[in-house]
């Protein structure tokens, strides 16, 4: 029969065994020092007794409505379709834009320049209306 070991705090130093087994980062810390006031408590509140104000986050949240948003993935696939539109435009037009789509979008929400973007064949001459009246009445072929 083999004797049992029973710790106790005679026979057992935690200490040593905490030294033996414990583990040990001797790399340089990565924790940006410089920062440490600001998450400290007590600096914190501190600063609240004399200002009176809690600190404030650089990026104040904000709120919209995201329903039509699905998910990452189709949001880049609209990007994704968007500039490979943009680029199957005649390099003129392109250019003309400094080769950036966002400027070509801003150009066409400008309602002054309808005109020119119906010239320049970026739009159809119809008015919105008509395109979707004559789009309606269009008999479609039987199949």
């Amino acid at each position: 029969m083999t004797k049992v070991f029973v710790r106790n705090p005679y026979n057992y130093d935690m200490a040593l065994v905490s030294q033996e087994t414990g583990l040990e980062c001797k790399d340089p810390s990565l924790a940006q020092q410089h920062l440490k006031d600001e998450c400290d408590i007590n600096v914190i509140v501190e600063r609240f007794g004399v200002t009176g104000q809690l600190p404030t986050t650089p990026l104040e949240p904000s709120y919209g409505d995201f329903s039509g948003v699905s998910d990452y993935h189709t949001a880049l696939n609209a990007i994704k379709a968007a500039d490979e539109a943009f680029m199957a435009l005649p390099a003129k037009i392109r250019a003309k834009f400094d080769h950036d789509p966002n400027a070509l979008l801003n150009y066409l929400q400008n309602e002054e320049n309808r005109d020119e973007a119906i010239q320049i064949g970026l739009i159809d001459g119809k008015p919105v209306v008509e395109s979707i009246v004559s789009a309606v009445e269009t008999p479609k072929p039987d199949a």
